[in-house]
Order: C-alpha cells, then sequence, then structure tokens
C-alpha cells in the first residue's frame, strides 16, 4: 500500500505538470482510455449509430476527441529506440512512440522494432502497444540504428481484467459509451508490486505503467486507476476489456450522448479476469429548472454540473429565461453545482433524478470581489490550479486556485490598489497593482523553463565551449549575443504590471568549469556571438542564425 500512496504522488506531479504545460488547446483535455485491441474506436457490426440527443444548452464536455499534434521537431531522425519483448528479446512492430507531456504522437516500430525520432533536444517519451505494460523511454538525441536505445516491453499478465458487455434496452450494441469508476472499496495488490521479486525490468515496468495509465499517452489503453485518478473517463466500444490496478467493489457510471445512463456496483477480482458483466443501459433522467438572481430575475448565462461529475461531462448553460436541461444522467441522488461570474456559486441538494422544478437563487458578489483568468503565453490557454495571491502591505490577505478555464474569483480587502500575485508552477512570476472590484481581466504568464520556451518557439539556444589558444577549457569566460535586430518587448499599455508582463532573457552567459555554455535568447534571426573583452582575436566569435525554438550546437569560441 506504500508503493500505491507513492505512486499517487508521483501521479499527482506529472499531472501538475501536464497542467502547467498548457491544459489543452484552450479546451478540455482530451479524454484517455479507448479499449485495447481491435475493438477500439469502431462499434463493431450491428452497432448502434452515435446520435446525440442532448438538450439545447447542454454540451458534453469530455466528448471532445482532439488530440495532441508532434510539433517543434528536427528536420531528420536524431534518435532511434528499438523496441523487443522482454521475455523473447524479439522486435516489437506496430508500438507506439509518444511524448508524455502532450502525447502526441511520433512514431511506429517498424518490423525490426525500430523507431526514428527527429528530436531536437532531451524528451520523455512512452511506448504503448496494446496488450502489455506501458514504458517510460527518455530519449536524447544521439542514438542511431545502428546503436538504438533498447526499450523492453512487457506483456501484461498481472493486471485484473473487468469484461464489459453494453447494450441498449432494445438489446441493440451502443456506437460508444463513456464510462467511470468510483471505488468503493479496493483491495491492496501487494506490498509492492503484483511483479515477481527479483526482476528489475519487471519491477521498473510496473511502477512505469502505474505512473503513465492516467495520463494523454494512455489515451486509447483502458487502465483504471481507481482512487489514484478517480475523475478519469473511459471511452468504450460495445464491448470492452479494462485493466485495473487495485482490484475491489466499484460503482461503475456509464452515459451515451444517444440519452442513455447507468449506474451500478462491480467486483474486480484480485488476479485474472472477472466474468463478463452486461452493463443495461436505461434512457436517462433529466434534471431540469430555473436559475434567477437575488431580485428574482432570470439569470442566463449560469453554468450547471453535477458536484463529483459525471461521464459525459455534462454542462447545462442556462437560457435568457434562466431555464436550463441537464441529461442524460443516472437516476438517483446528486447535488448540482450552479456557477455565474457575477454571482456567488451554488450547490442546490441534495436532489433524486429525475427532476424537472429545480430552483436556485444566486447572490451577487461584494463589490471588492477580483474576478479575473490565468493564461499561458503565447498560445493564451486557460491555466488550472494557478495561485492567486492579494497581498495588500506585502502580506497575503487571501488567496484563491484557478478553476480548470483558467478563471477566478477572490475577494479583495481594503480600498485601495494592492498587489495581484499570481503563481504558476514552471511559469515566470506575476504580479500586477489591482484596484478592488476592478473589471474582469485577463492575467497572462510567461513559461518560465528553457523546454517549454522551446516548445513554444518563443526562444533559442546557443550551445559551446571556450577554450585558450592551446584548445585548454576556460572557465569564466563572459559570451555575448549581439542580434543582428534587437526586438522589443511590449508591455501593457494600462496596467500597472510589477513583474512578469515581457519575457527578457540575458544577452550574456559565463562558461562553467569545462568551458562550456548555454545561452538561451528571446532575440532571434541573425546574429554574433562573441567573447567579452576578447579583444581583436579573429577565432573569439561566431555568426549565427537563431530560429524559433532552435538549439545549435558545437559553437567553439577561442580566447
Amino acid at each position: 500500500m506504500r508503493a500505491l500512496l507513492l505512486f499517487g504522488l508521483v501521479v499527482a506531479v506529472i499531472a501538475a505538470l501536464v497542467v502547467v504545460r498548457f491544459v489543452g488547446d484552450g479546451v478540455p483535455l482530451p479524454v484517455p482510455g479507448a479499449p485495447d485491441g481491435p475493438a477500439a474506436g469502431a462499434a463493431g457490426e450491428g452497432a448502434a449509430a452515435t446520435t446525440s440527443v442532448l438538450p439545447p444548452g447542454t454540451v458534453a464536455a469530455h466528448l471532445d476527441r482532439r488530440v495532441a499534434t508532434a510539433t517543434d521537431l528536427a528536420d531528420a531522425a536524431t534518435a532511434c529506440l528499438r523496441v523487443v519483448d522482454h521475455r523473447t528479446d524479439r522486435p516489437v512492430e506496430g508500438a507506439a512512440v509518444r511524448r508524455v507531456r502532450d502525447g502526441a504522437e511520433l512514431a511506429f516500430t517498424d518490423e525490426q522494432g525500430l523507431a526514428a525520432l527527429p528530436l531536437r533536444a532531451f524528451e520523455q517519451l512512452a511506448v504503448v502497444r496494446s496488450g502489455h505494460l506501458l514504458r517510460l523511454a527518455p530519449t536524447r538525441p544521439g542514438s542511431t540504428e545502428a546503436d538504438p536505445q533498447v526499450v523492453r516491453l512487457v506483456t501484461d499478465t498481472w493486471s485484473p481484467r473487468l469484461p464489459l458487455a453494453f447494450r441498449l434496452p432494445d438489446g441493440s450494441r451502443p456506437a460508444e459509451v463513456l464510462v467511470r469508476f468510483r471505488a468503493d472499496q479496493e483491495r491492496a495488490a501487494g506490498p509492492e508490486s503484483p511483479m515477481p521479486a527479483g526482476d528489475v525490468v519487471l519491477q521498473r515496468a510496473w511502477t512505469e505503467h502505474t505512473m503513465l495509465a492516467g495520463q494523454p499517452v494512455c489515451r486509447d489503453v483502458p487502465v483504471e486507476l481507481g482512487k489514484f485518478a478517480p475523475d478519469r473517463v473511459h471511452r468504450c466500444p460495445a464491448d470492452a476489456e479494462l485493466r485495473f490496478v487495485v482490484p475491489g467493489r466499484y460503482t461503475l457510471e456509464a452515459a451515451s450522448v444517444a440519452g442513455f445512463a447507468v449506474r451500478l456496483t462491480v467486483e474486480v477480482p484480485a488476479t485474472g479476469s472477472a466474468a463478463p458483466v452486461t452493463v443495461e443501459l436505461q434512457p436517462g433522467a433529466t434534471v431540469a429548472g430555473v436559475v434567477r438572481n437575488a431580485a428574482g430575475a432570470p439569470l442566463p448565462a449560469a453554468t450547471v454540473t453535477l458536484q463529483g461529475g459525471d461521464p459525459l461531462g455534462l454542462v447545462a448553460t442556462t437560457a435568457a429565461d434562466g431555464t436550463f436541461r441537464l441529461a442524460p444522467l443516472a437516476a438517483g441522488p446528486l447535488t448540482l453545482h450552479v456557477r455565474h461570474r457575477d454571482h456567488e456559486p451554488q450547490a442546490v441538494g441534495p436532489l433524486q433524478a429525475p427532476v424537472l422544478d429545480v430552483r436556485a437563487a444566486l447572490q451577487p458578489l461584494p463589490a471588492t470581489t477580483l474576478r479575473g483568468r490565468v493564461r499561458l503565453r503565447p498560445k493564451l490557454l486557460p491555466v488550472a490550479d494557478a495561485t492567486v495571491a492579494w497581498q495588500p502591505d506585502g502580506r497575503t490577505a487571501a488567496a484563491v486556485r484557478t478553476e480548470a478555464d483558467g478563471t477566478f474569483v477572490l475577494r479583495a480587502t481594503g480600498t485601495t490598489a494592492a498587489r495581484l500575485a499570481i503563481t504558476v508552477p514552471g511559469c515566470l512570476p506575476y504580479a500586477e497593482l489591482v484596484e478592488p472590484g476592478a473589471p474582469f481581466a485577463d492575467f497572462d504568464v510567461w513559461p518560465g523553463t528553457t523546454a517549454m520556451r522551446l516548445e513554444a518557439g518563443l526562444s533559442g539556444v546557443l550551445e559551446g565551449v571556450v577554450v585558450d589558444a592551446a584548445g585548454t577549457p576556460v572557465a569564466g569566460a563572459t559570451v555575448r549575443w549581439h542580434p543582428a535586430a534587437t526586438t522589443r518587448p511590449e508591455g501593457l499599455p494600462g496596467r500597472r504590471v510589477l513583474e512578469g508582463a515581457v519575457l527578457e532573457l540575458p544577452l550574456v552567459a559565463v562558461s562553467g568549469p569545462d568551458g562550456a555554455f548555454v545561452l538561451e535568447t528571446s532575440q532571434l534571426g541573425a546574429g554574433r556571438l562573441a567573447l567579452v573583452d576578447a579583444g581583436d582575436a579573429a577565432d573569439a566569435a561566431v555568426t549565427a542564425e537563431v530560429h524559433p525554438g532552435d538549439t545549435i550546437q558545437g559553437l567553439r569560441l577561442r580566447r
């Protein structure tokens, strides 16, 4: 159990990095977990067509199918993986190689198990294949087909399995069902892992598998993590088999945009496969009502969701008359969460679905309330879980975390402008003087690491070494980048930004004990890299052209 707790912390860290990274393309993250095997992505012969019957004004956020596209790649292969079976050492064909941070597909292995990769720099990759444990592949440029980096895939014979057969009331097979599990009673899978002791590869493979199972790379591998990823949603065809990390009793929630939903309890065995479970979908229940303000007037543009969510990720937006309809839902108890940008959020319930006469009256926010949204430059993508702090007199008087769409509501104190500080892991700090009760505003932060800035095309890197006339590395030498054309960073006119408005990187770097230097610059284009105070030595400067996301290596300056 201690290992599972540790694994949960690792998953949380990786998830946090993924969120900081991008939070999708301004839309909900893709829902991972379409099942293994040939059935994945297809309903099979005789399946019913998917026709959405969602009420007007209601969307299913978990249906977004967009998958990240690999960008910022080199022009040619710079690294090579060879994927082999751990037991037989034979090459594995058809394994997908994906980026861990966003799940973008980079390559598939050929009949020799080889995958050529056009990487600009180090990448944390994953190797994914149906029926196998997920494997991490930290990859650096430099490996070749003649001397590849070897990744050993392990056939998964340890995970408990749950076969599911989804059926509509008339006995037909649905085209697609979204499924979520809630752990009622989990049993420990062992003190460390189900792998036999003494095999380091198997032990490591299981650890990597559980780390990656809830990430975007696992979008087509249905692995259920139980309480370690309780909101994970699996996209299933009519017949599917899911693998579990932890056995036990679970509540299965299933729904389809065709208007069906169900909730039932299932048992996952400690080992092997459970008996097939037939999930009989029923016509979904509807929850409807009206949202008003404190004066009793209809409140349009309020959002209504289920507390704790649902498999489809249903979000209803109230119409001009304040009405909403949320469906399909499984019959039974539920609580609604009602939000509006200018009003206090409110929980309504518990209710018993179906119910058609819900009434919600929202109270206005106090006059000193600050509302805004945190976004990540340069694509201005919303950032969830950023910390927004109100700091009059240098002390934090109030702090909140941003929602999934990057928005926040914070109750300010005092009557004069104070420091609003925004902290996002992996990003540069941001601070601005803001008046209490100021209008809604966007607060945009810059990536705080070289890797993130290169990925976004905001900067380029110059790498090299400084040596003396005898070729000995020179430590402590100052190197300066002289761009042919200087780009002046733009601030935010009319805003009193204290820090974080512009991205300003130093134009100098100092060589280390081995004479090596790394200089990152946002001043892109042609220019000259030169040693400071090196006189007129011919080898003390080189010309270069830095493109967005480029890393230029092998530069040599002589002092």
